[in-house]
């Protein structure tokens, strides 16, 4: 006689004690927003109460959740997150509310630390939810880099680079955008620039507040730069762009290859007469 065991347990109950096993078991990842630094976390905080202040976010805006994803070291993009450059060391999704970091690639310029890049993402986020509306790109990261810190000789000197072509009127905002998407030595000189320009047209965050409040009324950036300085972004860009420094052209030629191979050499034959000079003494002060 077969005895049959009184307790028969169901498939239901058996695929939700393997889940709370799983559950227990499994290592825990963070949820999307979370961050498992705490430095990060503290300056996710700290970086969504000043921008929500600076570009005049709702309460309700402000507070929805910013899916941020810290990528892995050695890692390639995460699901979602193909097509950036290899040089990236951030990338922001503003519609959809996401941010990813790649902290192995921070560091060099126009991303900083990881806490530096996350508030330049976090920027182009809280912007789109401020006006309601994408931005045009050099404006949107002209204000990133407004807001994520200050490079200081880095700056200028990415900008002085371009200064002798944007001074003679052969660069304009499209440029600026289009190289957005060029080689590293582009982007970087279109940061520097786009920085330099927001920079200078709003010295002060109340001026970018008010600008920020005008520019979600009229639905548009460029009607908004129409009322308030009553000219297009481009007539002012050319405008800013004959009052930058004349010795643009000096650094670029100066940061030629054959320049500065050339001063390398000149300071070797330098050291090394020098040198010469230095044994001839010694050896004429021995006794004879």
């Amino acid at each position: 006689m077969i005895r049959r065991n009184k307790f028969r347990p169901r498939p239901g109950r058996l695929a939700l004690a393997g889940a709370v096993l799983l559950f227990l078991v499994a290592p825990q990842l963070p949820a999307p927003g979370h961050l498992a630094d705490p430095a990060l976390r503290r300056e996710l905080e700290e970086s969504r109460a000043l921008l929500c202040g600076i570009y005049d976010v709702s309460p309700e805006a402000c507070a929805a959740p910013v899916d941020i994803v810290i990528a892995a070291p050695g890692a390639g993009p995460p699901p979602g997150w193909g097509g950036l450059p290899p040089y990236a060391a951030g990338a922001a999704d503003p519609g959809a509310g996401r941010v990813v970091i790649f902290p192995e690639r921070c560091g060099r310029y126009p991303f900083g630390s990881p806490a530096q890049t996350l508030r330049h993402e976090l920027s182009h986020v809280l912007l789109r939810r401020s006006l309601g509306f994408a931005a045009p790109r050099w404006f949107d990261e002209g204000l990133a880099m407004r807001v994520s810190g200050e490079w200081g000789a880095s700056d200028e000197m990415f900008s002085a680079l371009a200064l002798h072509a944007v001074a003679r009127g052969r660069w304009d905002l499209a440029k600026v955008d289009r190289d957005f998407a060029g080689g590293e030595g582009q982007v970087r000189r279109s940061y520097a620039l786009a920085k330099a320009f927001v920079r200078d047209l709003f010295p002060s965050n109340a001026d970018l507040k008010g600008f920020l409040v005008e520019a979600r009324a009229q639905g548009s950036v460029d009607r908004a730069f129409l009322r308030r300085f009553g000219r297009s972004p481009d007539d002012l860009f050319r405008a800013w762009a004959k009052n930058l420094p004349w010795w643009g052209e000096w650094v670029v030629w100066l940061s030629q290859p054959v320049v500065l191979w050339g001063v390398v050499t000149v300071l070797f034959v330098t050291a090394f007469l020098a040198a010469l000079r230095r044994r001839r003494r010694k050896y004429e002060a021995l006794p004879d």
